[in-house]
């Protein structure tokens, strides 16, 4: 996930807290200052931040978040967000759709179709805050500008990161939250998705480049089961990336890497590393709306209040979103799973 990408997701999904009332700054006249929408305005808030220094925050907020953001980045990037529009909406709904009949085939197009519908129904989502809180004491803020130092960012980002790395975890392996019966779903947690059996680990010794694409091909195949056909995305644990950059055929003429002999297969369009996904299990996505996307209320963003009688800066790095990973009415899914 690249800055411009981060920034786009914030200016679209951003704010639905109207986050900058939870971000006063002291401008350089000691006066608590906000910005709302673009402008800046007075407040009665107390601040103990300057402007500059919510700047370095947001800044390594960002850049860890970016570090961390695997298969959300993905569904983010690919347009695959469905604006929640508020943080108080703690459910997300959406519909399975059944397929119809084939069409017809006659020479005068009088005869009769069956005539049907699509079944639906309805399927919730939870909603969660995904959240890390942090302090600042006001001595040690006071001390650091004294000192000439800025604001001390190193917790910030491991707040994000930790925030960034949940997020992903939740995308693969879904969530113990539920609401209602409703229930937070990953790939490898979906009760529709396609399955293949790892027999044996791609790590293991003796493993070779053409039992590792036939792995892939297995995926394949059953995605265009379930009448999925890509272009799609395979995600794979950090242990299997080195094992990618062996010789598909050590020994011979032939100087392909496995990633580059899975890449020439069709409907293969990207090799990513995941490093929240479960160990040995490589999963295979379809991205596209039908088969998965990020219901978001809420980026990541950081918001602040004062406690102690203002001896103390409370923040907190947030995110109100979750993914929803689908199937269809009949239960056909473009996710595959290899796993033992």
């Amino acid at each position: 996930m690249n800055a411009a990408t981060f920034a786009s997701a914030s200016a679209v999904f951003g704010s639905r807290i109207n986050a900058g009332n939870h971000r006063p700054f002291l401008n350089n006249q000691g006066q608590a200052k906000i910005v709302v929408n673009g402008k800046v305005l007075s407040t009665n808030a107390p601040a103990a931040l300057r402007y500059d220094e919510w700047k370095d925050i947001d800044r390594e907020v960002i850049e860890n978040a970016q570090q961390r953001l695997v298969g959300i980045a993905d569904l983010i990037s690919g347009g695959l967000v469905y604006n929640l529009g508020s943080v108080g909406q703690s459910i997300s709904m959406y519909e399975r759709v059944s397929d119809i009949t084939p069409a017809a085939i006659s020479m005068s197009g009088l005869d009769k179709s069956d005539e049907d519908r699509p079944t639906f129904d309805n399927v919730s989502v939870p909603v969660p805050v995904i959240h890390k809180d942090f302090r600042v004491n006001f001595r040690h803020l006071e001390a650091s500008r004294t000192f000439g130092a800025g604001i001390d960012v190193v917790t910030a980002g491991q707040a994000a990161r930790v925030v960034a790395e949940a997020s992903e975890s939740m995308l693969f392996s879904g969530s113990a939250i539920q609401v209602d019966g409703s229930t937070i779903y990953g790939y490898v947690t979906h009760p529709s998705r396609n399955t293949v059996t790892l027999s044996e680990q791609w790590t293991a010794s003796g493993k070779t480049g053409a039992e590792i694409l036939a792995d892939v091909q297995a995926m394949l195949t059953a995605a265009r089961a379930d009448l999925n056909f890509g272009p799609f995305t395979l995600y794979i644990p950090g242990a299997y990336e080195t094992v990618l950059d062996n010789d598909f055929n050590p020994g011979t003429s032939d100087t392909r890497t496995v990633r580059q002999r899975i890449m020439a297969l069709e409907g293969i369009a990207q090799i990513r590393v995941a490093d929240r996904i479960p160990a040995h299990t490589v999963v295979m996505v379809q991205l596209t709306k039908n088969v998965v996307d990020l219901a978001m209320a809420q980026d990541i963003t950081t918001i602040s209040w004062q406690s102690m009688g203002g001896l103390q800066e409370e923040f907190k790095v947030m995110a109100v979103w979750v993914p929803r990973v689908k199937s269809t009415f009949d239960g056909q899914s473009g996710v595959v799973v290899l796993a033992a």
